[in-house]
């Protein structure tokens, strides 16, 4: 049996177009640590470390005092970062030394997604983007 792949554009099909108005995509925060020194904790040894979230793992960076939150999967191979170094304001993967940037997560015509962290009365948070229905 064949399964053939066909795209449709959206536009042309009016009753799809309007279910798609309707999605949108938000910003969900998600309880990381229940105290800035317990993140704070973790970076004894390394200067990067996983961690495992409610969505997934994330890979926690520290660079010049400051701590950044990415999906914790090298987009080349879907390979895990843990084990990453910092160098030179770029995370390099441990199995094929890709460079990606701190500030952006792009390199190598990849990227690796970047969370934002917030702190809040000394609980730690992670934000996530995902679509979700109206607003």
């Amino acid at each position: 049996m064949r399964h053939w792949k066909v795209a449709i554009p959206l536009g042309n099909w009016p009753f799809i177009g309007r279910y798609m108005k309707l999605l949108s995509k938000k910003l969900r925060w998600h309880l990381a640590f229940e105290s800035e020194s317990d993140l704070w904790a973790l970076f004894e040894r390394s200067d990067t470390c996983v961690h495992k979230a409610i969505f997934g793992e994330v890979l926690l960076v520290r660079k010049d005092g400051e701590i950044m939150a990415f999906k914790n999967q090298c987009p080349h191979q879907k390979k895990s970062l843990e084990g990453a170094m910092v160098k030179d304001d770029h995370i390099v993967c441990p199995f094929h030394q890709f460079h990606f940037s701190c500030k952006t997560g792009r390199g190598h015509g990849l990227y690796i997604d970047k969370y934002p962290i917030d702190i809040v009365n000394d609980q730690v948070f992670i934000g996530k983007e995902v679509w979700t229905w109206f607003e």
